[in-house]
């Protein structure tokens, strides 16, 4: 009987675990992120891939941080199917980073070449991981990732996410400098794509409302969009990768929780046609299959009215760009 009561007990009290790959961790992104992970409760596994000759020793240092997960650190081209297999959820973190001093095109070649190398070993994997992609630019890669996906039989609409989680908590710290709030008392909603030309802050959504002139939500808007030019020229160069890798801890708790069976939304750029752009980014529920549905707004104000429609404008370029650059993948 004590026997048969510890087994009853034993399933009861199982929890699942999980395995989160980073590829391209020696990045400014991705060792900030790697970090971050480490203090995950539900990771059992944190595997950082990268092709870097330092790896090894950005590995030694995270395995001396402790930490309720094992590591496992992985470099080159032909440890990557390694580092892929058994993961719940893969994170894309590497390429190369959008800076003034390179060119659309060379940022465009180097990044889809990286999302490739990683879709191409997903394959042999079964059952298909989340995959959530930090690297720029979001508004291209993704439509393109999902080409490639569905070339290698790959593809769930459900499990394929840019991570857009950035522009929603920088909104809510601007919302809260400008308005002499306490940011974790504030939500601003942002929609459409990621980029300088397709964010759209909902001011008209956010709480604590406050009243804005059109001027305020214009500079509000500026503002939010240049953020990351904003701290590139502040750092001498370093981009923001600090909050970009915080951003991208949230989404991984998110996605996490939702393969718990718990409540989980997340910002991110996803498979949505709603406004005809194949591609959206908003606010996003989860469940243990992914995408569940994508939170949608009404009552616009005019002023985002207009915004809205620009955005999409330059959000079906973009999509379109991105699916056209396959060739170059």
């Amino acid at each position: 009987m004590i026997v048969n009561r510890r087994i009853i007990s034993s399933l009861f009290t199982t929890t699942r675990s999980y395995q989160v790959t980073v590829v391209g961790a020696t990045s400014e992104v991705g060792q900030v992120l790697s970090l971050l992970l480490r203090s995950l409760p539900l990771i059992t596994k944190l595997v950082v891939h990268d092709n870097k000759e330092f790896t090894p020793g950005v590995t030694l240092d995270l395995s001396q941080i402790p930490s309720p997960s094992r590591i496992l650190g992985l470099t080159g081209e032909d440890t990557l199917e390694r580092a892929l297999k058994n993961s719940d959820l893969i994170i894309a973190a590497g390429g190369l980073s959008q800076r003034p001093d390179i060119s659309e095109k060379a940022l465009l070649t180097a990044n889809s070449q990286f999302i490739k190398s990683i879709i191409s070993k997903l394959g042999r994997s079964c059952p298909i991981p989340f995959v959530g992609i930090v690297t720029e630019p979001i508004n291209y890669l993704i439509p393109m990732t999902a080409e490639i996906m569905r070339n290698h039989g790959v593809y769930d609409e459900k499990k394929l996410f840019g991570i857009t989680e950035i522009d929603a908590i920088r909104s809510q710290c601007l919302y809260a400098t400008e308005n002499n709030l306490k940011a974790n008392d504030c939500y601003v909603p942002v929609i459409g794509g990621h980029s300088d030309k397709t964010i759209v802050p909902l001011l008209s959504q956010a709480k604590p409302t406050v009243e804005m002139k059109e001027k305020d939500l214009e500079e509000f808007t500026i503002k939010l969009r240049n953020c990351d030019g904003m701290i590139t020229k502040a750092k001498r160069g370093c981009i923001p990768n600090l909050s970009v890798a915080y951003s991208s801890f949230l989404f991984t708790k998110s996605i996490l929780d939702a393969l718990e069976g718990s409540p989980a939304k997340i910002h991110a750029f996803v498979d949505n046609n709603d406004f005809g752009t194949s591609y959206f980014s908003s606010l996003v529920n989860l469940d243990k299959n992914g995408v569940k549905e994508m939170v949608r707004y009404s009552e616009f104000s005019k002023f985002e009215c207009d915004l809205i429609e620009k955005s999409l404008q330059q959000l079906r370029k973009d999509v379109s760009k991105g699916r056209k650059i396959l060739e170059l993948a």
